[in-house]
């Protein structure tokens, strides 16, 4: 193994589930701990680019005991895991030029389906994190009330319900544009979808508050960028996560 540069250690990852606290199996990957402005940030090897990342952006893989390539969006699976990353391009051309067989040195038999379950895997796992976030408080549902939680700058996020009032929207959008800064805008999610995260009837207007689940819903929803827009267009160009 080659010496790495100052202020990297090799280390090997038992990973923590920042949302659950459990840990996965011991993995037989070198994890690489860079020593940055805010602490320790855990990178690792994108198989498609050769390229040492932070995992914020990735998708990991494993392989199953009967070879099919496995996502693992809550990087909790055993096995080796294979990174890339988190974009439908990127993850077209893995399989296309059979990357992750490489990548494994056996042969690795893909789904497929696998481009459009990961998609909604990822889908799935930001609504369960605002199911999360309710229950701990940090969501605020309804126009009123997430209007004024804009207004007063505790807003994180906006969450506008893909099919919603229209005039409701530019209401909370331009308050929140008023901001400084300007709360992110997530516009992926139906009324029923996230009626059914948030265990209400009708979820139009939410607003996610600053506090712990922020965090975790940006880097999610940034992994979800790279399948689709995260702001229906029409709605005005709005900052990226």
């Amino acid at each position: 193994m080659q010496t790495p540069p100052p202020n990297n250690e090799f280390a090997p990852l038992t990973h923590i589930d920042p949302d659950t606290g459990s840990a996965s199996d011991q993995e037989a990957e070198d994890a690489v701990l860079c020593e940055d402005a805010k602490g320790r940030i855990l990178q690792r090897r994108d198989i498609a680019t050769g390229k040492t990342v932070t995992t914020d952006g990735l998708l990991r893989f494993v392989v199953s005991p009967e070879g099919l390539l496995t996502p693992d969006v809550a990087h909790k699976l055993p096995g080796r895991g294979m990174w890339i990353e988190s974009s439908r391009a990127a993850l077209e051309i893995a399989l296309k030029k059979n990357i992750f067989s490489r990548a494994a040195k056996r042969q690795v038999k893909a789904d497929p389906k696998t481009i459009p379950l990961v998609h909604d895997l990822l889908r799935r796992r930001c609504l369960d994190l605002l199911g999360l976030a309710r229950r701990e408080g940090g969501i605020v549902n309804g126009f009123e009330k997430a209007l004024a939680t804009v207004k007063s700058g505790k807003a994180g996020w906006i969450i506008e319900a893909s099919d919603g009032s229209e005039d409701g929207r530019k209401r909370i959008l331009y308050a929140g544009s008023q901001q400084t800064p300007s709360p992110n805008v997530c516009g992926s999610f139906s009324n029923a979808e996230l009626s059914l995260a948030l265990g209400t009837e009708n979820a139009i207007h939410v607003a996610l508050l600053s506090g712990r689940r922020v965090q975790r819903w940006s880097l999610e929803m940034k992994r979800l960028s790279g399948f689709e827009p995260l702001v229906p267009q029409g709605w005005g160009r709005r900052p990226e996560p």
